[in-house]
């Protein structure tokens, strides 16, 4: 009768499958997240408003953002209590200072954020550091505009009401910037395409030109 030998387990393999396991279903928390996303910003964002509305913006993307932070509509936009209280805590803790230049990652943040970072997948880091860029890349004014008209979630109030008198300037500046495209950024205008191209025109701003379709997808919108 033949004798049944047992199977050897490689424990090491064993062990890497594991670690990797834990490490792809591990929690996210608030904190980290904000930290994470200062990382991909290079390690600063000019406000905290800029915090809010690119976690926001990310949240829209990646499903365990949107089941760490909670959203809600506020006066100036989406706006999560718990991305503030990460904020507040992670400016106490030292992990965060803050100026009239914006937010900063310290030395202490900075080993911290690393360590954050690292716990995502490279999607994850890929959409967090376009995001990044993207919000980065505008005034307070335009990216609170941008929010609005795109997506909503705020309540009526002065800060919306100011920034809807001059939607046309801020959505020329934010389609300079090369951010936007031409129908988007008339939709932000609030005007029809042609209107606002014309208006382009005359500010000198390229691309001034839009193509048939253009013009039908910016009457979709």
């Amino acid at each position: 009768m033949a004798v049944k030998t047992s199977r050897k387990i490689d424990v090491s393999n064993l062990l890497t499958k594991l670690r990797k396991t834990m490490k792809e279903s591990s929690i996210i928390e608030p904190t980290e997240w904000l930290l994470a996303f200062l990382y991909a910003a290079g390690g600063k964002t000019p406000s905290r408003i800029h915090v809010q509305k690119a976690l926001f913006i990310a949240s829209r993307y990646l499903s365990k953002l949107r089941e760490s932070l909670e959203f809600n509509a506020y006066r100036m936009g989406p706006w999560s209590e718990e991305a503030n209280d990460a904020l507040e805590n992670s400016l106490l803790s030292g992990l965060i200072t803050e100026s009239k230049k914006g937010l900063t990652l310290t030395d202490l943040g900075l080993a911290k954020a690393k360590a954050a970072w690292g716990r995502l997948s490279a999607k994850d880091r890929r959409i967090l550091t376009d995001v990044a860029n993207f919000v980065n890349s505008m005034t307070e004014d335009e990216l609170l505009l941008y929010v609005y008209t795109v997506y909503g979630y705020s309540e009526k109030s002065d800060v919306i009401q100011k920034l809807l008198r001059k939607r046309r300037e801020l959505a020329a500046s934010i389609l300079r910037k090369g951010l936007i495209s031409t129908d988007l950024a008339a939709k932000i205008a609030g005007e029809p395409l042609p209107r606002f191209i014309k208006y382009l025109r005359k500010r000198g701003i390229k691309p001034f030109t839009a193509e048939v379709s253009d013009i039908e997808k910016a009457e979709k919108l």
